[in-house]
């Protein structure tokens, strides 16, 4: 029963955190944004008219809520 549990708490975890991160680059994609800049400079800094960075920030985020939800449908069925 240890081990079911833990392989439910972890994919668990991995859920709440894709989630967690999808809804923070949908609902803050200036913030994300400058957070990939400022930690690792792989996305360029993101100020407030830039809403081309803004948009490919909340359409990433979308495809993660949306793998995230594939991902659930895909256990359900199982």
């Amino acid at each position: 029963m240890n081990r079911l549990l833990g392989i439910a708490f972890l994919y668990l975890a991995m859920m709440l955190g894709w989630i967690g991160v999808g809804l923070f680059m949908l609902f803050a994609p200036a913030r994300f944004g400058n957070l990939i800049h400022d930690s690792l400079m792989l996305f360029p800094e993101v100020r407030p008219g830039d809403w081309g960075k803004k948009l490919f920030v909340r359409l990433l985020g979308l495809g993660l809520l949306a793998f995230a939800v594939q991902f659930v449908l895909r256990l359900l069925g199982h």
